[in-house]
C-alpha cells in the first residue's frame, strides 16, 4: 500500500492512518472508515475541507460567496465562471495532480463531490453536487473546480434552506478515486425502500453505476433476503454486493445503508455508502400515535375532535380532551395505576382522532357494577356477543359509585356556573397581541390553556350528566311506553333545549383553537329559538297520554294517590333533561369561543413567523407541534422540507374517508359496502318527512348545499351549523340521539335520519324522501318529486 500523501490539502485513505472528518466531508469520511474496516475500496486520495476554504476565501470569490450566503440565486453558469477563473495556488495544483497520477496508477480517475452537509443520515444531498468520471490526471484540477463551485449552485443552496442548513461554514471537499473498469455495477438497499420485510434490495446495469444513479437506464432489480441464501439465479456479482452493503451495515452500528458497488470481473468494490434517507420510515406528519394493538373508537369522540387535526391544533385540543378524561374518571374510581402517558386515552390515528376502547373497558370494569358490555351498550347502542358483562357488586360499593356520580353532577353544574363567566370575562377585554413581546404572548396563551383545561373538564362533565338525565327519562317511559315510542317521547319533550347561544364569528367553529366561523366565511351565528312553547305542549301531550293507560291508572288507584305523584317525578326527569342539554351547549360554546381566542393568538405568532421568513403564510402555524412553537420563535424552527412534508401529508389525508367507529391498528382507508335497494333504513332522529335532492358534502362549506336540498354527510360536528340552516333534511351515516345532528336538527325543526352506513357513497344527486319518524330514507327514479 502506497504511503499517504501528507499535506494539508490533500490526503490518501490508507488502512491504518484515519484522517479527521472535519478535512473530509460527509462522503469522504464515509469511505475512509471502510478503508480502516478492510473494505475493498479502489485507491482514493481527498482534496480537504482546508484546500477548498483556501481557494473559496480569495478576494475574486467575496462578492459572489456574499451574494450567496444572503440568499441570493445565482445561476449555475455564473458560480462555475467565478470558479473557474479564481487562481488555485501552484502548490495545491501540483498535489492534485500527484494525487490524481498516484490513486490511478496512472489511468483515469473520478473527481466525486463530498461536502461537509453530504450524506448526513437525514438529508443525503444525493445528485446535488457535481461529480466528473474519466477525468486525465493533467484535467484534475479543472474538474475539482466543477465539483467546488457546485456547492454554490441553485439546487444544493435551494436543498439546504429547506433542511434548515446553515451555509455559513459549509465546505467542499473533493474525492479522487481510482476508476474501476466495471463490467457491472449499481447499488444496494439494506433495507427496501419498498418497505418489504426482511429483505434488500440491489439493482444493477451493465459498466457504470453512474447510469443508475443518474436514471440514464433502468436497472436489473432483485430483493434478496437479508438472512438466508438467494436464489440460485441471482449472478455472483449481485450477491457479492449484497453480502458487502450488509457487512458495512454491521461496520457502521447497524444503520441502514445505501452502498455503490462496481464489479470489474474479478472483486467486487466498494465505491460509496451513506445512510438510507428513502427507506421505510414513519410516513405521518409526526403527529400520529403510534399503534400498540389496542382496539380504538370514533364514538364519543369524533364531534369534539373532528376532522382532520394538524399537529398543533392536535396537540392543543388533544390534551384538554385528555385531562378532561382522566378528572372525570378518577371522580368516579380509579384509573389504571400504568396509564400515565401523554395520550393514553386520545390516539390519533391517520390525523383523526380516536378513543382507546380497551382502556376504556379496563376502566369501565374497574368500576364496582360495571362492564365492558354496558360500556358498549352506551357507545354503540348494543353489545357484541361475549362482551364481559361483570360481576354484580355488594349494594355497599355500588351505592358508593354512585354517591360519587351524584357528587360529581352536583360539581359540575357548579363548575359550569363558574367556568362561562369566566370565559366571558376573559373575551370581554382580550390583549391588544400585536403589542405584546413574544414570551408576553405565551404566557397569555398559557393562561388561555389553563382556562381551556377546566373549561373542557366541565364541558365533559355536564355532558356526562346530561346524558345520563336524558338516559333515565328514556328508561322511565320505556316502561309504559316501550322502548321506539319512549325514545320519540323524550325527543319532543327535550326540542330544543340544547340551542345554541349567539356565537360570534371569532369562536373556533368546530375544535378548540381550531379555525373560526370568521376564517370558514360565516358571519356570527344567532341563538336559535328555544321553542320552549313546543316543549310544553309535547310534555303536556305525553303526560295525557299516560294518565289515559289503564295500567297508569290502576297503579294510581291501588296505591291510593291523591295527586299523582308519578307526573311530578316525570317533570322532574324532564327539566333535569332539559336543563342539562341547555348547560352543555353553554359550555361547549364558550369552549369554542375560548378556543377561538387560543386561534388569535396562534394567528399573531405565525404572522411574526411569516415576517422571520420560517412560514409562508400565518395559519401554516398549525404544522408546528405545540413543543415546535416556542423554539421556532426562538430561531430554532423546523426544517422547511419538514413542514413541507406535513402539509402534503394533511392534503393527501383530506380526501380519506373518516376512521371506522371501531378498529385496530391502522385501519382500510377504503369506504364501506354501500347500502342497496331504495328502501334505507337508519335511526330516527327528528320528526317530519321531506323530499328533495341529495347532497353529499364532505366539508362543512355552506355553499355546497342548495336550500332545500338533502344533505348527506359522513359525520357532523358545531361547524355544520350552518348547512343545516339550508337543509331541507338531514342523512348522517353515524350519530346517536344526543349527538351534533340530532339535537340541531331537532332545534330546527328538520326531518333527519341518522346511523345510516354508507349514505355518502349512493346517494348523491338522488331524489330521496326522508322520513324522521319512522328513519326510512326512500329513494326515487330521477324526477323533480314532491315538496312534503
Amino acid at each position: 500500500m502506497s504511503a499517504p500523501v501528507v499535506s494539508a490539502d490533500v490526503v490518501r485513505l490508507t488502512p491504518g492512518a484515519p484522517c479527521p472528518r472535519e478535512e473530509l466531508g460527509g462522503k469522504a469520511a464515509s469511505l475512509d472508515r471502510m478503508v480502516q474496516a478492510g473494505f475493498p475500496v479502489p485507491d482514493t486520495a481527498v482534496v480537504t475541507a482546508a484546500a477548498y476554504r483556501s481557494v473559496a476565501g480569495q478576494p475574486e470569490l467575496a462578492g459572489l460567496l456574499a451574494r450567496l450566503q444572503a440568499g441570493d440565486v445565482v445561476p449555475a453558469a455564473e458560480v462555475d465562471a467565478a470558479f473557474d477563473r479564481v487562481p488555485v495556488p501552484a502548490a495545491l495544483a501540483d498535489h492534485l495532480v500527484s494525487a490524481a497520477r498516484e490513486v490511478g496508477g496512472g489511468g483515469r480517475i473520478a473527481v466525486r463531490s463530498s461536502a461537509t452537509v453530504e450524506d448526513m443520515a437525514g438529508a443525503s444531498f444525493a445528485g446535488q453536487y457535481r461529480s466528473s468520471l474519466d477525468v486525465p490526471p493533467d484535467r484534475v484540477v479543472a474538474a475539482v473546480r466543477r465539483t467546488w463551485a457546485s456547492l454554490w449552485h441553485p439546487a444544493p443552496c435551494a436543498y439546504r434552506r429547506a433542511w434548515g442548513i446553515s451555509s455559513d461554514d459549509v465546505a467542499m471537499p473533493a474525492v479522487l478515486m481510482r476508476m474501476v473498469p466495471a463490467r457491472s455495477a449499481g447499488v444496494v438497499f439494506t433495507v427496501d425502500p419498498g418497505g418489504t420485510p426482511g429483505a434488500l434490495r440491489v439493482e444493477a446495469v451493465p459498466e457504470l453505476g453512474e447510469a443508475l444513479v443518474s436514471g440514464d437506464r433502468t436497472p436489473e432489480v432483485w430483493l434478496l433476503p437479508r438472512g438466508g441464501d438467494p436464489r440460485a439465479d441471482v449472478p455472483p456479482q449481485v450477491r457479492e454486493a449484497a453480502a458487502l452493503a450488509l457487512r458495512a451495515e454491521q461496520a457502521v452500528g447497524g444503520t441502514p445503508q445505501d452502498v455503490e458497488w462496481a464489479w470489474d470481473g474479478a472483486t467486487t468494490w466498494l465505491v460509496q455508502a451513506r445512510p438510507i434517507t428513502t427507506g421505510p420510515a414513519r410516513t405521518d406528519d409526526g403527529s400520529d400515535t403510534e399503534p400498540d394493538g389496542a382496539e380504538l373508537t370514533t364514538a364519543g369522540i369524533g364531534e369534539t375532535l373532528p376532522g382532520l387535526l394538524p399537529p398543533l391544533v392536535w396537540d392543543v385540543s388533544s390534551f384538554l380532551v385528555e385531562e378532561a378524561l382522566r378528572t372525570g374518571l378518577s371522580r368516579l374510581w380509579e384509573l389504571p395505576g400504568d396509564r400515565c402517558g401523554a395520550h393514553e386515552f386520545v390516539r390519533r390515528v391517520q390525523g383523526r382522532a380516536a378513543l382507546d376502547l380497551d382502556l376504556l373497558k379496563a376502566a369501565a370494569r374497574a368500576v364496582p357494577g360495571g362492564s365492558e358490555a354496558e360500556l358498549e351498550r352506551q357507545y354503540f347502542g348494543a353489545a357484541l356477543p361475549g362482551a364481559d358483562e361483570g360481576v354484580p357488586a355488594r349494594w355497599w360499593r355500588t351505592g358508593r359509585v354512585q354517591l360519587r356520580g351524584a357528587a360529581a353532577r352536583r360539581a359540575a353544574i357548579a363548575e359550569a356556573a363558574v367556568v362561562v363567566p369566566a370565559v366571558d370575562a376573559v373575551l370581554a377585554a382580550p390583549p391588544e397581541l400585536s403589542e405584546l413581546a413574544d414570551g408576553a404572548v405565551l404566557a397569555y396563551r398559557q393562561r388561555l390553556l389553563d382556562l381551556g383545561a377546566r373549561a373542557m373538564t366541565a364541558e365533559f362533565a355536564v355532558a356526562s350528566a346530561a346524558v345520563a338525565a336524558y338516559r333515565e327519562l328514556e328508561r322511565t317511559l320505556a316502561g309504559h311506553l316501550g322502548e321506539e315510542p319512549a325514545a320519540a317521547a323524550v325527543q319532543r319533550v327535550t326540542t330544543g333545549a340544547g340551542r345554541a347561544r349567539s356565537r360570534s364569528a371569532t369562536a373556533s367553529a368546530a375544535v378548540f383553537a381550531g379555525p373560526t366561523w370568521a376564517e370558514r366565511g360565516v358571519a356570527a351565528l344567532p341563538a336559535q329559538p328555544g321553542r320552549r312553547d313546543e316543549r310544553d305542549r309535547a310534555r303536556r301531550d305525553l303526560e295525557a297520554e299516560l294518565q289515559s293507560r289503564p295500567a297508569w291508572r290502576r297503579v294510581r288507584i291501588l296505591t291510593g294517590q291523591v295527586v299523582d305523584v308519578r307526573v311530578h317525578v316525570l317533570r322532574r326527569l324532564i327539566t333535569d333533561a332539559t336543563d342539562g342539554l341547555a348547560r352543555r351547549e353553554q359550555v361547549k360554546a364558550a369552549v369554542l369561543a375560548l378556543g377561538g381566542e387560543v386561534r388569535r393568538v396562534h394567528l399573531e405568532l405565525g404572522s411574526r413567523l411569516v415576517r422571520a421568513g420560517v412560514l409562508e403564510t400565518a395559519t401554516d402555524v398549525d404544522l408546528l407541534s405545540a413543543a415546535e412553537l416556542p423554539a421556532a420563535l426562538r430561531g430554532g424552527p423546523p426544517p422547511p422540507a419538514v413542514l413541507a412534508r406535513r402539509q402534503r401529508w394533511l392534503r393527501q389525508r383530506a380526501g380519506d374517508v373518516p376512521l371506522p367507529v371501531r378498529f385496530t391498528g391502522s385501519p382500510s382507508t377504503s369506504p364501506a359496502e354501500p347500502p342497496s335497494g331504495d328502501v334505507l333504513t337508519g335511526w330516527a332522529a327528528s320528526p317530519g318527512r321531506h323530499t328533495g335532492r341529495a347532497r353529499v358534502v364532505r366539508e362543512p362549506v355552506p355553499d355546497r348545499l342548495q336550500p332545500g336540498e338533502v344533505l348527506v354527510a359522513a359525520a357532523t360536528d358545531a361547524g355544520w351549523s350552518p348547512l343545516f340552516l339550508r337543509a331541507g333534511a338531514i342523512v348522517v351515516e353515524r350519530g346517536g340521539p344526543l349527538s351534533h345532528a340530532a339535537i340541531v336538527a331537532r332545534e330546527l325543526g328538520v326531518p333527519a335520519v341518522l346511523n345510516l352506513a354508507g349514505a355518502t357513497t349512493v346517494l348523491d344527486g338522488r331524489w330521496v324522501t326522508v322520513d324522521g319518524d319512522t328513519g326510512v330514507v326512500t329513494v326515487h327514479a330521477d324526477g323533480p318529486g314532491r315538496q312534503a
